[in-house]
């Protein structure tokens, strides 16, 4: 056996698990090992039976491409749960909330549309994009109480625990030993 053949990107996927092979011809070579390593970590999580981050856990599956994927940051304390996302370049009319089975769906659909005339010519450009991001979110919250706030381009939905999840929370006291 050759030094080369236990490279992954230098041999044939055909002989290492029956896919195709990972030299394509006419295709960027970073972009075919990003597409690869890509592929790593799908495979690598997928043994787990952990679902991927892009996933649409109700069905279809999503594009693992970073555009289409919010930017989240989740903040938990006694009172309550924030979720920010980063939407950029959208309006709070292109988003959608939603809570399902203890878990916070953000949907979105950006369109945009620009057309410039000069000099006798028409200049027409068109971008789209859909975006969806699901939060698993912990018991004992009261939904009819969220809020949700949009602000140049930031999201922040606050969901209050329910009274009796506050109550529930007991501080235990730290000495030093």
């Amino acid at each position: 056996m050759k030094v080369k053949d236990l490279v992954p990107w230098r041999r044939d996927r055909n002989q290492a698990n029956g896919q195709t092979a990972l030299r394509r011809k006419g295709v960027d070579r970073t972009r075919a090992l990003q597409a690869d390593i890509n592929q790593a970590f799908e495979d690598f999580w997928r043994g787990f039976g952990v679902p991927m981050p892009f996933e649409n856990i109700f069905g279809g599956g999503l594009s693992a491409s970073s555009d289409r994927l919010p930017r989240i940051d989740v903040r938990e304390n006694d009172k309550e749960v924030d979720v920010e996302a980063e939407l950029p370049g959208m309006d709070d009319k292109d988003i959608d909330i939603s809570v399902a089975e203890g878990m916070l769906v953000i949907r979105g659909e950006k369109k945009a549309e620009r057309e410039e005339k000069n000099g006798g010519y028409i200049k027409r450009e068109r971008s789209f994009g859909r975006i969806e991001r699901i939060v698993p979110l912990p018991d004992g919250l009261d939904l009819e109480h969220a809020k949700a706030v949009f602000k140049q381009g930031v999201l922040t939905v606050a969901i209050p625990r329910s009274h009796e999840a506050q109550e529930a929370v007991k501080r235990i006291p730290v000495h030093s030993g």
